[in-house]
């Protein structure tokens, strides 16, 4: 045979030989490593399928649907909307777990091998169905590692060796399926916001722009004021995320705590383009305890954590621009700075600063700035009178400092009066807010001299 067609014949062997591996072989061993897989899993089908779920342990047994918009719902013991995020746990770790060995397969001596154990009395037991199964999963002892249990399916009656964990599922109660948010409602578009505390009612709007609502919001009652945007936010923020610890269910109870409640400590409503949504908050009964939270008659009663009372606004100031000076930087054409050693005016064109007497030299513009923000966004710390009533109880007649503005339309509109010191604080008045306050005393040492100014 010459080398040329021995050559050719190898080529043809192996050919027939790839054809062989990748036609026969290759599927084969697939479709065993499929088969293998399968036989491995708990359970046949996908956790997503899974329509109807009954949860049962010793001493209760809790039934939830799920409907067509994938929404959980809790049917028995009580009526209640579910956690899908707590419920789909469950059946995450049902469809990753799987068989490490087949202990014993249905047989005569299967009670005293169930009884062995765990599984006689397991202490949860999982029924599942979907469109096309129906399965059941009794859990027992803890196996030989942390991270095993014994199981037996209710579809074959074997005893298994598992690799679920206990921790998936042992501390699972009713409420832990319940759904634990208390308002339903997405902040970003809420639009009016009323809250009644002890004796006022107050209201905030939200600013609309050209693409619909901004930021911004304002009192239009019990004051017509710009509301700090933050402390807005973070309400809206508190109520979005309420959570409850705890639920009472029956009207019995329900009417029961009703009747030692005091008045609420604040109701809220935020309104939406669709509805309001309402929250009323009452202190606990007892020192030490939860406080409670009602939403509508036919929802439960719920229990949240006291410590969230306290971070509840309680009057108007809690929620206002807290600026004194009622301008902004922008605004500002001239600036008066007068105290008991100086006065000096500071000039604003075109977003350079001039020194008024002293226009053709240049001053230290990033210090100028830098003061004039301070003095602009300089917060109210503590309320102390709701007038100006005696200015000079709180040496603010005669001022220490006196700071004025006038804008680019020659309108004297910022003004803030600084008084006297007191433990790191200084009574204050401005044009942004009315009445008597405390501000950080910081600020009387940030005032610069003309000359500093000038770099002198």
């Amino acid at each position: 045979m010459t080398p040329f067609r021995t050559t050719l014949l190898l080529a043809v062997i192996f050919a027939v030989l790839g054809v062989y591996v990748y036609t026969i072989e290759v599927p084969t061993m697939e479709q065993d490593a499929r088969q293998e897989t399968e036989a491995q899993r708990l359970l046949p089908f996908d956790y997503r399928d899974v329509t109807r779920l009954a949860y049962t342990t010793r001493t209760q047994r809790i039934l939830m649907n799920r409907d067509e918009r994938n929404r959980w719902r809790i049917v028995e013991p009580v009526d209640a909307r579910g956690d899908a995020r707590e419920i789909e746990s469950v059946l995450r770790a049902l469809e990753i777990g799987k068989i490490s060995r087949i202990i014993q397969k249905k047989g005569q001596e299967q009670d005293a091998t169930a009884e062995q154990y765990g599984l006689q009395t397991p202490y949860v037991t999982i029924d599942l169905t979907t469109p096309e199964y129906t399965e059941s999963l009794a859990l027992g002892n803890t196996g030989p590692l942390s991270s095993t249990l014994y199981a037996q399916r209710g579809s074959d009656q074997n005893i298994l060796l598992t690799t679920l964990m206990v921790g998936d599922f042992r501390a699972k109660t009713l409420n832990s399926f319940r759904l634990k948010d208390i308002l339903f409602f997405d902040r970003t578009h809420a639009e009016r916001i009323q809250l009644q505390t002890a004796g006022q009612t107050i209201t905030l709007q939200r600013g609309a722009g050209f693409h619909g609502p901004v930021s911004e919001w304002n009192f239009t009652s019990p004051v017509n004021a710009p509301a700090d945007k933050t402390a807005v936010g973070i309400l809206l923020m508190t109520l979005e995320d309420l959570t409850a610890t705890g639920f009472i269910d029956s009207q019995t109870e329900k009417e029961a705590l009703l009747k030692k409640l005091d008045t609420p400590s604040l109701t809220a409503t935020v309104h939406t383009k669709q509805r309001g949504h309402h929250v009323a908050f009452f202190k606990p009964v007892a020192p030490g305890e939860e406080a409670y939270v009602v939403t509508t008659s036919n929802d439960p009663i719920y229990r949240i954590p006291a410590r969230v009372l306290q971070d509840l606004p309680r009057e108007t100031f809690h929620l206002q621009d807290k600026r004194l000076f009622g301008m902004e930087m922008g605004e500002v054409a001239l600036l008066t700075v007068a105290t008991n050693d100086l006065q000096y005016t500071l000039i604003q064109q075109h977003e350079e600063w001039y020194l008024e007497g002293k226009e053709g030299e240049s001053i230290d513009q990033q210090q100028v700035t830098l003061f004039v923000s301070r003095v602009v966004d300089l917060p109210a710390e503590l309320p102390v009178s709701d007038t100006n009533k005696q200015p000079e109880q709180y040496g603010l007649k005669p001022p220490a400092v006196e700071i004025a503005a006038i804008d680019q339309k020659g309108r004297p509109r910022g003004h803030l009066v600084l008084g006297t010191r007191e433990k790191g604080l200084v009574y204050a008045t401005g044009a942004g807010l009315p009445g008597i306050y405390q501000t950080r005393s910081l600020i009387l040492g940030q005032i610069p001299t003309p000359e500093t100014l000038l770099g002198r």
